[in-house]
């Protein structure tokens, strides 16, 4: 894990991902890639923050409204890349043109980013407005951590949610590098629910055979009964007290094998707990 890819909408929350990612950087000697989407019926370019930004600003004044908000953005971006937090680190900055989450995801394959760190939006406990984050879970060929509010302290405790199928065996491996990096303990769990039953012990072979599969010498597992997947999921982190929840997802072919279709996608807009996605349909 080396480059980070932070997109910005200039928020709180996307402040709150900002100062996740520099303290992450800091712990692995990272690269921060600062990106804003400022969307446009224009065809999608980018601009960068050097001389050559400036130089095709200065050949396009036919159109002064996009101009100037350019000009803004870069600005703003010069803001966030001089706070005390990133005064250390390498920080690249970039506007791009177009849809949210088509340019994150497309910028994050261009500068082969090992991670996207984004804030998500909150209108009301436990429910979120993060329509772009979603998204870009959706389609991501990296991990995706949403954050929603600031972190209090380094996330020591991550549940993995999870059916222990081929989708578990892709995200586990990104999963426990970036739990490593905090020394954080991996709490497995999987909900059981009355729409699809399964036994105790069925359940506990599961695990087992996972944690045979990984070669996990020492771990904490749970089987927990809820009406709901995601509902599960909330109200068993909170009963663990996780710093963090981590699920897999394998994207476009739907989530029916373990969760209500989409829930991983929109879990980590429904939950104030930072959310690590990994999609098992792309993933590197």
């Amino acid at each position: 894990m080396k480059r980070i890819l932070i997109p910005t909408d200039f928020s709180d929350n996307a402040q709150n991902a900002v100062s996740f990612a520099a303290e992450l950087a800091n712990k692995i000697s990272g690269e921060i890639y600062l990106l804003h989407v400022a969307e446009t019926n224009h065809e999608s370019s980018i601009y960068n923050t050097s001389d050559e930004w400036s130089r095709l600003a200065s050949a396009t004044e036919e159109v002064p409204h996009m101009i100037g908000k350019l000009k803004e953005i870069k600005l703003q971006l010069e803001e966030v890349k001089h706070q005390q937090s990133l005064k250390d680190l390498v920080v690249y900055d970039n506007i791009e043109l177009g849809e949210p989450d088509i340019q994150i995801n497309s910028y994050a394959n261009k500068v082969n980013a090992d991670i996207i760190i984004m804030g998500t939006r909150g209108i009301g406990k436990g429910k979120l407005a993060g329509g772009t984050a979603e998204k870009v879970v959706k389609s991501a060929n990296c991990p995706v951590l949403s954050i929603h509010d600031a972190l209090r302290n380094e996330p020591q405790s991550i549940l993995f949610a999870t059916d222990f199928t081929d989708e578990a065996d892709h995200a586990f491996d990104p999963i426990k590098n970036f739990a490593l990096v905090y020394n954080a303990t991996i709490h497995l769990l999987t909900v059981v629910t009355k729409n699809k039953f399964e036994s105790f012990s069925q359940s506990r072979k599961k695990i087992n055979d996972f944690r045979e599969r990984h070669a996990i010498p020492d771990f904490q597992y749970t089987i927990y009964n809820d009406h709901l997947k995601e509902a599960g999921i909330i109200n068993f982190a909170h009963e663990l007290g996780a710093d963090m929840i981590a699920l897999g997802s394998p994207g476009k072919r739907g989530l029916a094998r373990f969760y209500n279709p989409g829930i991983s996608v929109d879990l980590p807009t429904h939950s104030f707990f930072p959310v690590l996605t990994v999609n098992t349909s792309n993933g590197k």
